[in-house]
This record gives structure tokens, sequence and C-alpha cells, in this order.
């Protein structure tokens, strides 16, 4: 009878202890049978020996079970672990996963990561209590974290660095957009100017497309590494540089060190961030580290530290006046300093006219036709944009769900990647409803196009929203009760590394094997590049500009409307391109210098 009352007495741990026990379990068993690699395959189930199955659940049921006895906290801890450790592989088999032809969502991916982080949080909100005393136990001092967070951004730039120098060795990036900014660098290492002759196949300033004097902080060191992957190593860089303005913020708003090394992992494994970087160097590349920089000036009143940062944001681009414009009307209508957020306004507002009549005068005009979809006639502009907003906000607001290609649902995609890491730290700013001004560029500059690159997670265009999505999160996280805020952080970095496995790591496993499995061949293509002498004139197919991108006269053969007679022609035989050469071997003025089939050809003019 009293073995029968302290049974009862226990009712609850028993349950506890066979619920953790049996889920724990059934993912260690499930990870061991390969089941993760098996989410096309229902045959699985009747190919696998279902007894086995069974006896593996019963058998880590029995040793999760032993641990919870003596330890409860462990054998939760231990179960997370499984759960988690499941849904990360099942992460990366969702990215291998054919989900258009098998599922019928050509958004399926990312759905089901969506579920993925579902699940995940959920087992993560049971056992919080178990990690937060795990992390209690694991206390760390500044200096630590300081260490922690510096191998966070070195990690970052490595990342970001293979994967981009990869896509360059293996002649995955073209002219646009990289071989603008290859041979960019080359002319304002020999000349000084922002000239190209690839970016509209005529001797150009990059001005003439976009206002961007923020490049020239990095010529120095393209002086003395003078190399196509520098400009990628650059990027990298700047990728990982806002590491150190993210943990002064957390400093600034006396966040604990394991909490400031939490934004700091959501910031590397948010898929946006690295994600921006896999179309190759662009401007947009600086905006995150320099807003930041800015934001924690105005935090400490560094005046001079603001005026530079601010001053480097504009730089970036015309657009890039937007952010300070947002950051400006958040200090104004939070009445944090409506001084200063009235100068930003202005300031912005005056750089934008003056980086507009720039480009304006070098030809080609602000890229406003990006938001054609909010034209009202063929002839629009950006007043024409205003009017519309103004005049039919309805129209809008629906743009921010209209896609591209109604069978992609390209911005739904985009929202669930962008905002499910995100989103609790982003909207829970209580009563503090002037922090979502500060969300008003993503949704401007990245909701309202139809030009599908925007609002796509592999380029370049959301670099500034990151900068303040994460100044958002960082004060909403500081005003919270201590255990709420680090439910939040955990949960969203949880969330985070979930996408990154499934969305943004393989690009690193692709572009290496791609690079060793073919080594041989891009040995052979290095070589023809090498065949064209130092100064020469050059037209090309759009793959092996970046790798001509030393040679000041040089065009893409792809992009010309006219024969063009420079003094080497450079053919890409993997590709049907031979044909875009015609019309100048047509005019019989070239002869072949070299030949490899299937992959270059090489003439020279007579």
């Amino acid at each position: 009878m009293d073995k029968i009352k302290k049974l009862l007495n226990n009712e609850k741990q028993i349950i506890e202890g066979l619920i953790v026990s049996f889920i724990g379990a059934w993912a260690l068993a499930s990870i061991i049978r390969g089941a993760a690699k098996k989410i096309a395959d229902i045959q699985f189930v009747a190919q696998s020996n279902f007894v086995l199955n069974i006896l593996l659940i019963v058998l880590f049921g029995i040793l999760i079970g032993m641990i919870y006895y003596k330890s409860d906290s462990a054998a939760r801890l231990l179960m997370f672990a499984s759960v988690y450790l499941f849904l990360i592989l099942l992460a990366v088999t969702g990215n291998e996963h054919d989900w258009s032809t098998i599922n019928k969502n050509h958004i399926g991916n990312v759905c089901f990561q969506g579920v993925l982080c579902f699940f995940a949080v959920l087992t993560f909100l049971y056992v919080k209590e178990d990690i937060f005393r795990l992390f209690r136990f694991l206390e760390i001092d500044r200096k630590k974290a300081g260490i922690l967070l510096a191998m966070i951004g070195i990690c970052l730039f490595t990342f970001v660095g293979m994967i981009t120098v990869y896509r360059y060795l293996t002649y995955s990036n073209a002219t646009f957009d990289f071989g603008i900014f290859a041979q960019m660098y080359e002319y304002m290492k020999h000349t000084g100017t922002m000239n190209t002759t690839v970016e509209r196949n005529t001797l150009l300033s990059h001005w003439a497309v976009h206002f961007s004097p923020i490049y020239y902080i990095a010529l120095p060191i393209y002086f003395i590494f003078s190399s196509p992957i520098t400009v990628q190593l650059i990027q990298a860089a700047m990728v990982a540089l806002p590491v150190i303005p993210l943990l002064l913020l957390c400093r600034h708003y006396k966040m604990s060190h394991w909490m400031s090394v939490a934004v700091v992992l959501l910031y590397a494994f948010y898929p946006a961030t690295a994600g921006g970087t896999f179309y190759d160097i662009h401007e947009n590349c600086f905006l995150t580290f320099f807003i930041l920089l800015a934001i924690y000036a105005i935090e400490k009143e560094k005046n001079i530290l603001t005026i530079f940062s601010v001053l480097m944001v504009f730089l970036v681009k015309e657009d890039a006046a937007i952010y300070i414009m947002a950051l400006g009307a958040y200090l104004l209508f939070s009445r944090r300093n409506k001084k200063q957020g009235i100068l930003l306004i202005v300031a912005s507002a005056a750089y934008f006219v003056l980086a507009a009549t720039v480009v304006n005068s070098y030809g080609l005009g602000i890229m406003d036709s990006k938001f054609s979809n909010l034209f009202f006639s063929q002839d629009g502009n950006l007043l024409q944009i205003i009017r519309t907003v103004i005049s039919n906000p309805g129209y809008v607001l629906t743009q921010i769900v209209s896609n591209d290609d109604a069978m992609k649902m390209d911005k739904i995609e985009f929202l669930i990647i962008m905002l499910v890491p995100m989103a609790g730290g982003l909207f829970s700013t209580g009563k503090k409803y002037s922090r979502y001004i500060l969300l008003f560029p993503f949704l401007l500059i990245n909701l309202l196009t139809a030009y599908p690159y925007l609002h796509d997670v592999c380029f370049q265009y959301y670099f500034g929203s990151i900068a303040l999505f994460m100044y958002v999160i960082i004060m909403n996280l500081s005003e919270m009760k201590v255990e709420k805020g680090k439910t939040i952080i955990i949960a969203s970095v949880i969330c985070a590394m979930i996408m990154f496995i499934s969305s943004i790591y393989p690009k690193m496993d692709y572009y290496a094997a791609k690079y060793h499995e073919n080594k041989e061949t891009y040995k052979i293509l290095n070589q023809a590049m090498d065949m064209i002498p130092d100064g020469a004139s050059v037209c090309a197919s759009g793959f092996f500009v970046p790798h001509l991108s030393d040679h000041l006269e040089m065009y893409d053969q792809n992009h010309l409307t006219e024969v063009k007679l420079t003094e080497y022609l450079v053919v890409d035989e993997r590709v049907s391109e031979r044909e875009k050469f015609n019309d100048v071997l047509d005019t019989g003025k070239y002869e072949m210098i070299y030949h490899e089939d299937n992959l270059v050809s090489i003439y020279h003019r007579k």
C-alpha cells in the first residue's frame, strides 16, 4: 500500500519521465535508422524492420528513463538535444527534396523549415528552465564573451569568404554583377575612377547607375592584394564586422554576456546575413556595419562618430538615405531626440536629391523602374510612385503580397525566411509603436516592388533592413523581464539555425564539391585566361569576364548590340554561346589560337 501511495504521489514525475523517455528515444531511433533522409519515401516504412525500430525505441527509452531517475533535468536536455538534432537533419534533407514535383509546393522547403521551427521551439519551451539553469552554471565573464563573439565574427567571415571565393574559382559568377565590380576596382587602382566597360558595354562610370563612393574605403586593400578574390573577401569582412557594433549596443543596453552572445548568434545564423552575399559583392554589404555604428554613436551621444557613420551610410548608395531617414523619424516620434531626428530627416532628404542629381548627370538616372508596379503610365518616375502611395493606398497594400510569378509565391517565401527567426523580438515592442517606423524601409524597398530580386534572400537588397531589425530586437529584449527575453532570443536563434542549415549552409557544400570535383577543368580555364596579354582588349562570354577583369578594355559579348573588333575573343564552349560571336567571327578578321573541346576557344585578331 505504501508503494502505491508513493507512486501516486509521484504521478506527475512518472508521466513526465515516460513522455520524455519516449520522445527522446523516438528521435534517437529515427536518427540512427536514417529516417531523416527518407522524407520522400513512404516505402521506407514497408522496407524497414518495424520490430527493430520498436526495440531501439524501448532500449533508448530505458536509457533515458534511467537518466531521468538520476537527474530529470539531464534527461529533458537529452530529449531536447535528440529532437533538435533530428530536426536539423530533416532541414538538411529538406534542401535536397524536390518540393515542386513531389509535394506540389513551389515554396515547400521554406514552409517545411517553418514546421521544423515550430516543433523545435515547442520542445525548447518545455525544457527552457533546464537550459536557463545550464547557462547560469556556465556563466561567462566579459572577456570570455568577447572571445566568443570574436570567434563568431571570424567564423562568419570564413563562411562567407569561402563560398564567394569558391564561386569565383568555379567560374560561377558572371559579368552581372561581379565582373562589373572586379573590373571597376582595376580602374580605381589604375585611374582612380569608378569606370567600367562591362556594365553597359561602353566606358562608363558606375556613378551613372549608383552613387557609391563607399567602394573607395577598401581601395587601399585592393592596392596591396589586387585580385577578384580580394573583392569577394572585402564583402565577407563587411558582413562580419557588424558583430562589433552589435556587441557595443548590447553592452550599452546592459544585456548579460550570454544574451549578447545570443544576439550576435541570431545575426550570424539569420539566413539573410550570409544569403545576401550569394550574388557576390555589392555596395549594400557596407550598410549593416555603418548603420549599426551610426545607431551606437547616436545612443552614446558621440557626435563626431555619428556624423562619420551617417556619412558612410550615405556614401553606400543614393537610396541608403531611407535608412537614416527612418532612424531620424524614430528619434523624432519616439521623442528620444527630436532635434537630432529632424536633422537626420533633413540631411537624408538633401543627400538623396544630391545623389540622384549626380546619377542623373552621368546619364542613366536612379533605378526607380524597380518600382514600375507603382507607375500608372509607361513613362513613370519617382513622383508617380509618391502619387500612387497617397492616392491609392489599397492598391499599394496589395503589392506587399503580389508575386512576380503566380507559381513561385516568392514574396510569401521571402516573408517566411525573413520574419520567422526575427518575429519574436521584432514584434514585442509593447506600447512603443514608434519602433515600427524602423521597419518601414523593409516594407518600402523589399515588399512594395515587383522586382523579384528585391525580395529574394540570396540577393543583397536587405542589408540595411537587417541593421534596423537588430536594433529593434536589442531595444525590445533589454526592456523585457529577464526570463521572457531569454526565451525569445533562444527561440529566435533555434529557428535561425534551422533555416540557416536548410537554405544557406548547403551552398558551401555545393561550391566546394564543384571546385574539388572539377579542379583540372578550372586549371585549364585559368591557363586559357592567362594567354590573353596584359593590356589587350577583349570580348568574352559572361562567365569569363570576372577572370579577365584586369583588362581595362573588355566587353561582354552576350550583351553587345553591334560588332566590336577587340584584339581577342574568348568563347565559353561550356554553354551555347558561340552563336553570340557569329557576327564578329563572320568578319573574317579573327583566327583561332586555342581551343579545348566543351570548355573554351580563344581567337586573335589578324
